[in-house]
């Protein structure tokens, strides 16, 4: 049973220097940080920037003869019925 053990014990230890290893190898040679700044300003990522939501306003039903009274009010003249073409 020990002998299990501490054979696990040192797989573990080998992979935890693999481990190391690896991350300071990618520290050095690849340069993460520069490519992540680089991708924020590049014009492709520039479209996913999202407007202004819009101004939400209640909606007020309204009468077709209040909007004839109020046309007739605000321009002084009366309007026109739409003539159908048939």
């Amino acid at each position: 049973m020990n002998l299990i053990i501490t054979h696990l014990l040192s797989v573990v230890q080998y992979q935890n220097q693999l481990i190391r290893f690896l991350v300071l190898f990618i520290a050095k040679f690849i340069p993460i940080g520069q490519w992540a700044h680089d991708d924020v300003h590049s014009p492709k990522y520039q479209k996913f920037k999202t407007d202004k939501l819009p101004i939400i306003q209640t909606f007020v039903k309204q009468d077709w003869q209040f909007l004839l009274a109020f046309y007739e009010w605000k321009y002084k003249k009366k309007m026109r019925p739409v003539q159908r073409r048939n």
